[in-house]
């Protein structure tokens, strides 16, 4: 996705927070970066305590995962107003109808992903917007005020 990106003219910068505990899997990575020449263009950030402050530092937070059922990194980043470029399984895909943070792409569709990518681009803002708005809707205060209506509707 990043060396399509920057075939577009894209100036982008792959931030990887998190630990791969995957040896292989991670030599594999490593091994794609080489052969498309962005070892300048990637940083594998580790184990992070400040998420909010890197979320500050991004455009676009892109989850490719296949199989985190709803990844919270999302709403993190909904409520930082920075939108999210997801792969369409269940729980992400159902986030980003829910709150209009972002766009979704099919899994391991390269081509698809930087459309979604490039859409969020040109809507920001708008997406931004959506995702905070979202995210303010959701304390626990209104959560419980959702379920004492509900329950005085019984």
């Amino acid at each position: 996705m990043i060396h399509t990106l920057r075939g577009k003219g894209y100036d982008v910068i792959g931030l990887f927070a998190g630990e791969c505990r995957d040896p292989q899997y991670m030599e594999k990575i490593q091994k794609t970066i080489r052969q498309y020449g962005l070892e300048q263009s990637v940083a594998f950030l580790g184990r992070r305590n400040d998420i909010p402050d890197l979320l500050k530092l991004i455009d676009v937070l892109i989850i490719p995962s296949s199989f985190e059922g709803f990844p919270l990194a999302g709403l993190e980043a909904a409520a930082a107003g920075v939108p999210v470029a997801t792969c369409n399984v269940a729980g992400a895909k159902e986030f980003i109808e829910v709150s209009g943070d972002g766009m979704c792409f099919p899994e391991g569709d390269i081509p698809e992903a930087v459309k979604a990518i490039e859409r969020i681009n040109t809507g920001k803002k708008e997406f931004a917007t959506c995702g905070m708005n979202f995210v303010a809707g959701m304390s626990n205060a209104d959560y419980m005020l959702k379920i004492r209506e509900l329950f005085n509707k019984i």
